[in-house]
């Protein structure tokens, strides 16, 4: 990912140090800032990230821009985003579960789309392990302040993990994704360049993983690395089709859906401290994942459509997109 938005991520990886940093001298103010930050970079990228997902539809249905594909568009998205909703409320167990593994597919694609590989298994087995590393090890790296979320999400206690074992699962983590990049580097799937600044991903997401809180580690990875990675391949999608595209155009392209849920979370927000209720994150996740279960759906659907040159050394640079 670094080779095709150099820029990017050497900024994404600054930034992180930088919160690494400020976890690591400042723990206490960390803890009592998390929530606001976390809720305040996902309000701000992680969530606009995703509202181009109608403008998407369009150009991956014939014919295009159809009035009747849009309204289609509009009302299986609807449908699928009130479906998992019902999950959440009747089966909150296998609805955080099946979260847990489509956001680790989700983010994985995003981090290995631009290699190609001799099998599925093998692809799907790459999404996956990647995925489970900057998901599942600020979870189980602060699984004492995950419990509370997990708690909240399901409505029922947490699985009981001792640390030592969160701790080991972290690690072993850690290294199987190292064995993959590996693997790949030898299979030629990726060049040494691309190693090394896999490795050097590894790295910094594990140094803020383990220094800064649960919320906010998670947070920098969810908007710095992922939605600005994904912003930026969607862009590159839109300039295949409409000619010249910026990142100004994008922002613009965001704003009705970006709009409309940042609107639905204050409601549901509203409601809690209406009713008395304290501030509830589980709540918070849960509309995240309705909100995105459709976004997952159409950027695979956008993955497909760009070839792997596209996608690989040979895309134009992060300052090519964004001008």
């Amino acid at each position: 990912m670094a080779s095709r938005y150099p820029l990017l991520y050497r900024s994404v990886q600054g930034l992180a140090l930088a919160a690494a940093l400020f976890g690591l001298l400042a723990p206490q103010l960390a803890a009592q800032w998390q929530l606001f930050l976390a809720v305040a970079l996902i309000v701000l990228v992680g969530i606009p990230h995703g509202a181009t997902d109608y403008l998407i539809f369009q150009y991956l249905s014939r014919p295009l821009w159809g009035s009747r594909h849009l309204f289609r568009f509009y009302l299986n998205y609807i449908l699928l985003m009130a479906g998992y909703a019902l999950l959440w409320w009747l089966l909150p167990g296998p609805a955080l579960a099946l979260f847990l593994l489509l956001s680790m597919y989700h983010f994985g694609q995003s981090n290995w789309n631009y290699v190609t590989y001799r099998n599925k298994a093998l692809q799907y087995g790459a999404y996956l392990l990647w995925g489970a590393f900057v998901l599942l090890t600020p979870i189980l790296w602060h699984y004492e302040a995950a419990q509370v979320i997990i708690q909240q999400l399901i409505g029922a206690p947490a699985p009981v993990i001792s640390q030592p074992l969160a701790q080991a699962l972290c690690i072993g983590l850690l290294a199987c994704n190292l064995w993959l990049t590996i693997y790949l580097l030898i299979q030629q799937r990726v060049n040494f360049r691309q190693f090394v600044e896999e490795l050097a991903n590894y790295v910094v997401l594990s140094v803020l993983f383990v220094n800064t809180p649960l919320l906010l580690g998670f947070a920098v990875y969810f908007v710095c690395w992922h939605s600005m990675s994904s912003v930026m391949d969607q862009i590159r999608f839109f300039r295949e089709r409409l000619g010249p595209y910026s990142l100004k155009d994008y922002v613009r392209s965001t704003l009705p859906l970006s709009l409309a849920s940042i609107a639905g979370l204050g409601v549901l927000v509203g409601v809690q401290l209406s009713m008395g209720i304290a501030f509830n994150i589980g709540v918070v996740f849960i509309f995240i994942s309705v909100v995105t279960l459709p976004h997952m759906i159409l950027i695979e659907q956008l993955y497909h459509e760009l070839p792997v040159g596209e996608r690989g050394d040979e895309a134009p640079v992060y300052s090519n997109v964004v001008n």
